[in-house]
């Protein structure tokens, strides 16, 4: 029987990945396999059999804890222990690092997979999509370089470890989608988004005081939008966060299932100042 090689992922590896999240219809751009490995160059993996590439997986150290993602096999290589050998190819490379808790946000079929793996439920990551009514807001203006600093900071608190890398590439990408809020001159929150294929990712969002400008935040997103659908994952943990959803009838197309690996400190427990996760993949 032949065996199954993993390898690092590298740029020339970037069509095949994209051809794999397509197949899962999940929106992923070439942008977000560039800044993985621009994050940890050592962090994303290919399977290959007989030199031909038939899966792959990501994993991001943030230091004490850890995300795991974009684990796909080709569909006519499933159901024949590929995709459990490359997630513990993942763990292992995380432990290596001393990344003690390990995160994922797993498709329902996948569940049953990572809970033999060791994994536990946290709570529900749900997937929203829709329109909202654009409101310029008098409180919000475009981020700007100078904010980052005061931006990760807002993060680190909410998120639990640095993004720099993620955030300053967005803002780079999409300034006219990066924008904050302030309050008495103050950033009390920030959002930001991705151009995509047909629709626009909002990814990340964060309030970290005064949750009643959630709304006021996302109406003054809707207009850089300019009419295009809005696509974000929320945590069900984050009922205000669901709440705002529900009231501007954003539709709930699926949902994933947070699950963690390890011990899951206290300051690590999903914060509700976070209204929009980075990505399934980068939690």
């Amino acid at each position: 029987m032949t065996q199954m090689r993993i390898r690092n992922m590298n740029t020339n590896d970037l069509g095949f990945a994209i051809s794999l999240t397509e197949q899962e219809k999940w929106g992923s751009i070439r942008e977000d396999f560039q800044e993985l490995l621009l994050f940890d160059p050592n962090g994303s993996f290919i399977a290959e059999m007989n030199g031909e590439p038939i899966g792959m997986v990501c994993a991001i150290s943030y230091g004490s804890f850890g995300f795991i993602g974009n684990l796909i096999v080709r569909s006519e290589y499933r159901k024949s222990g590929y995709g459990t050998t490359l997630m513990s190819h993942a763990i292992a490379y995380l432990k290596g690092k001393g990344t003690d808790t390990v995160m994922l946000d797993a498709v329902q079929k996948a569940v049953p997979l990572y809970k033999k793996l060791g994994f536990k439920e946290m709570c529900n990551s749900l997937r929203y999509e829709g329109r909202v009514e654009p409101e310029t807001s008098s409180n919000s203006r475009d981020m700007e370089d100078k904010d980052m600093m005061h931006i990760l900071g807002i993060d680190r608190k909410h998120f639990g470890a640095n993004r720099f890398l993620f955030l300053g590439s967005s803002l780079s990408r999409d300034p006219d989608l990066a924008r904050v809020i302030e309050v008495g001159g103050r950033i009390v929150g920030y959002i930001m988004g991705s151009k995509r294929h047909g629709f626009v990712r909002l990814a990340p969002w964060i309030i970290s005081e005064c949750p009643e400008l959630a709304n006021e935040m996302l109406r003054d997103f809707a207009v850089r939008v300019e009419g295009k659908q809005i696509k974000l994952g929320v945590l069900e943990s984050n009922t205000h966060a669901v709440k705002v959803m529900k009231a501007h009838a954003f539709y709930q197309k699926s949902y994933s299932v947070r699950m963690v690996l390890g011990a899951l400190p206290r300051d690590m427990q999903p914060s509700n100042a976070v209204y929009a996760i980075g990505s399934a993949m980068r939690g």
